[in-house]
């Protein structure tokens, strides 16, 4: 029985751990960090936590998505953009003249980490979209669709701030 937890806890162990690729990506991510910080009010961009959620869903296969964050880093356009809300909220970031291989380390570790919930970046959004507490107490919630207005996006990050962060 000892055994076999023991070697649960070193499989467990081994999911959590990082490619080398990832390490280096996770040293390479500080000036990323500087706008894409979940603890900045007004936020300058997404938290990691859902850029990550995003592209994990569009590309599931770690290739394509380092590819995906890598191509978007060198040169963000509207027409490429997963995440619409922030950018047209945020505007778009500027392009990133790193090299291929930083890009993407970036990109892996973006993959593989396991990002906290940006509880602070959800309270604030819910505050300053809907002028009220990030309970969702308040007029608009749950009306329109757009910035401000409440909407699916309010209940969708209300709903995840109650779940994760309370």
């Amino acid at each position: 029985m000892k055994n076999i937890t023991l070697i649960t806890l070193a499989l467990a162990f081994n999911a959590m751990a990082l490619t080398p690729d990832a390490e280096k990506g996770k040293t390479a991510i500080a000036a990323c960090m500087a706008c894409h910080n979940a603890e900045l009010s007004p936020a300058l961009a997404p938290p990691f936590y859902g850029v990550q959620n995003k592209y994990k869903r569009v590309f599931n296969d770690k290739d394509m998505f380092v590819q995906a964050i890598s191509d978007w880093a060198k040169n963000p356009s509207l027409e490429k953009s997963l995440m619409k809300r922030p950018v047209k909220k945020l505007g778009l970031m500027p392009a990133m003249p790193l090299p291929d291989e930083m890009l993407a380390q970036i990109g892996a570790y973006l993959y593989e980490e396991t990002f906290e919930p940006p509880c602070t970046h959800w309270a604030n959004d819910l505050k300053n979209s809907t002028g009220s507490q990030a309970q969702g107490q308040g007029k608009g919630m749950g009306q329109g669709g757009g910035m401000g207005q409440g909407g699916n996006h309010d209940a969708m990050i209300r709903m995840k701030y109650n779940q994760l962060c309370k």
